[in-house]
C-alpha cells in the first residue's frame, strides 16, 4: 500500500516546480512590466512637453525671441522658470533651423550654433515630438555634463511670425525611472498575486492526480499480483493433478510391463514390445517430470534457489550447453522475490536455449546491501532492440511481464543484447 509520504512528495515536487516557474515567470513579467512602464513613462514625458511647449511656450514666441531681443529674451526667461522650470526639468532650449540656439535658461548656450541630429530635423520639421537619451558628450551638452543622466525631448513649434523652431527640454531620467517604477509597483502586486492564487489552487488539483495515479499503479500492481498468485496456484494445481494421476498412472504401467518382462513363457515379439513400451513409458515419465519441474518446481518452496535453479539448467546441461552457476549455498529470500528470480532466471534459461543457440551460459545470484541480483548471460546469437520490440508487439510477453513484476516489487529487469554478441539478463530487486 502506498503511504500519504508517497502522494505527497511528488506534490511537494510539483509545488517546487511550480514555485520556481512562479518566480521565472515572476521575473521575465517584472522586466516586462519594467519595460512597459519605461516605455508608457517616456510617453507621458512628450506628452506633458506637447502641452508645456503647445500651451505655455510656443505663444511667447514672438518675432523678438527670434531675433535675439534681449528684452524678449527676458520675458520668456521669466515665463519659462515661473511656468516651466521644475526640479524634473534640468535643461531647457530652443533652437532655430539652422542649429543656433535662441534661448536656453543657460545664458551662455544663447547665441551658439551647434548640427542638429536627423530626430532634431525630424521633430523641427513634422512638428511632433521625439525623446531619447542625451548624449552629455556632444559639444552642445557641455554646460549638462553635471546634471547626470538625462533624455532629451524635442518639439517643433512656430514663432508668431511663422519661423519654425525647436523646443528641447532635458528630464532627469531619474524621474522618468522615478515613474516608471511608480506604475511598476502599482501593476506588479496584482499580477504576482494572480499567479501566486493560480499556484495555491493548482495544489489541490496536484494532489488529487497524484492520488489518481498512486491508486491506478496501486490497483495495476494488485492486478498484477493477483494474476501471478492466480498463475503460481494454477501451475501448483496442474503439477500436483499431472503428478499424482498421470506420472503415477504411466509408473504403475511400466511397474506392469517390466513384472511381465520377467515372465519366462513371453513370446520373444511380446517381450520386444513390451521392452519398446517400458522405455517409452520412462521415457514420457521424464519428459513429465521435467515439464512439472518448469511448471511448479517443488525445490523452489522447500529447499530454495540453491536447489531449484539447477534442475532449471538440467534441460540445458542434457543438450550438451555448459551452464555455470554461483548461488549462494542455503539462500533464501522472501516468496514473492525468490518467486519472481526464479521466474526471471527460468526465461533467460530458456530463451538461452530456444532462441540464442548458445553453447555456454553463466548465471549468479547474490545480495548486497538489502538488494538481490540476478544475472544470467549466455554467448548465443543475440538479437538488436527493433526485433525485440517486434517480439513483444507479436505477444512474447514473457520479458516484458517479468518487467513489470520488477518494477512493481520496486526492482528493475534489463536485457542488454547485440546479433552476435549474446545476451545478458540482468535483475536487481531489494529485499522488503
Amino acid at each position: 500500500m502506498h503511504s500519504r509520504h508517497d502522494i505527497l512528495r511528488p506534490v511537494g515536487v510539483f509545488a517546487l516546480s511550480g514555485l520556481i516557474v512562479l518566480l521565472l515567470v515572476a521575473v521575465a513579467a517584472t522586466l516586462a512590466l519594467r519595460s512597459l512602464a519605461n516605455q508608457e513613462a517616456s510617453r507621458d514625458a512628450r506628452r506633458l512637453t506637447t502641452l508645456t511647449g503647445r500651451g505655455i511656450v510656443e505663444p511667447a514666441l514672438t518675432t523678438g525671441v527670434v531675433r535675439g531681443d534681449p528684452a524678449a529674451l527676458a520675458r520668456l526667461d521669466h515665463i519659462i522658470r515661473t511656468r516651466v522650470k521644475t526640479s524634473d526639468v534640468a535643461r531647457i532650449k530652443i533652437w532655430n533651423a539652422d542649429g543656433k540656439i535662441l534661448y536656453s535658461d543657460e545664458r551662455r548656450l544663447i547665441g551658439r550654433t551647434f548640427t542638429l541630429g536627423p530626430e532634431e530635423r525630424a521633430a523641427l520639421r513634422t512638428q511632433t515630438t521625439a525623446a531619447e537619451p542625451t548624449n552629455i558628450n556632444s559639444p552642445e551638452n557641455t554646460y549638462e555634463q553635471h546634471l547626470g543622466a538625462l533624455t532629451s525631448v524635442y518639439l517643433g513649434l512656430r514663432a508668431q511670425d511663422g519661423t519654425p523652431v525647436l523646443y528641447e527640454e532635458y528630464l532627469r531620467s531619474s524621474a522618468i525611472a522615478g515613474d516608471s517604477r511608480s506604475v511598476a509597483r502599482l501593476f506588479a502586486p496584482v499580477g504576482i498575486l494572480a499567479l501566486l492564487v493560480l499556484a495555491v489552487l493548482q495544489l489541490p488539483l496536484a494532489y488529487w492526480m497524484a492520488r489518481r495515479m498512486r491508486n491506478a499503479q496501486r490497483d495495476r500492481e494488485l492486478a498484477l499480483q493477483h494474476a501471478v498468485d492466480a498463475s503460481a496456484n494454477e501451475r501448483r494445481a496442474i503439477a500436483a493433478g499431472l503428478h499424482d494421476g498421470v506420472v503415477q498412472e504411466l509408473a504403475g504401467h511400466g511397474f506392469r510391463m517390466a513384472a511381465a518382462l520377467e515372465a519366462e513363457h513371453a513370446e520373444p515379439e511380446l517381450r520386444e514390445a513390451l521392452e519398446d513400451g517400458a522405455a517409452g513409458t520412462r521415457n514420457a515419465i521424464r519428459q513429465l517430470r521435467s515439464l512439472l519441474l518448469e511448471i511448479y518446481p517443488p525445490a523452489l518452496e522447500e529447499q530454495g534457489l540453491s536447489v531449484a535453479l539447477p534442475d532449471l539448467a538440467a534441460p540445458l546441461t542434457a543438450r550438451g550447453v555448459d551452464v555455470s552457476m554461483n548461488v549462494e549455498d542455503g539462500l533464501r529470500l522472501p516468496t514473492e522475490v525468490e518467486q519472481l528470480v526464479f521466474r526471471a532466471a527460468q526465461e533467460a534459461l530458456r530463451n538461452a536455449g530456444a532462441h540464442a543457440g548458445a553453447g555456454h551460459v553463466d548465471l549468479d545470484v547474490h545480495t548486497t546491501e538489502g538488494v538481490v541480483t540476478l544475472r544470467v548471460r549466455d554467448d548465443g546469437c543475440g538479437f538488436d532492440a527493433a526485433e525485440a520490440a517486434a517480439r513483444r508487439s507479436e505477444g512474447h510477453l514473457g520479458l516484458s511481464m517479468l518487467r513489470d513484476l520488477s518494477e512493481a516489487a520496486g526492482g528493475r529487469l534489463s536485457v542488454e543484447s547485440a546479433p552476435g554478441a549474446g545476451t545478458t539478463v540482468a535483475l536487481e530487486v531489494p529485499l522488503r
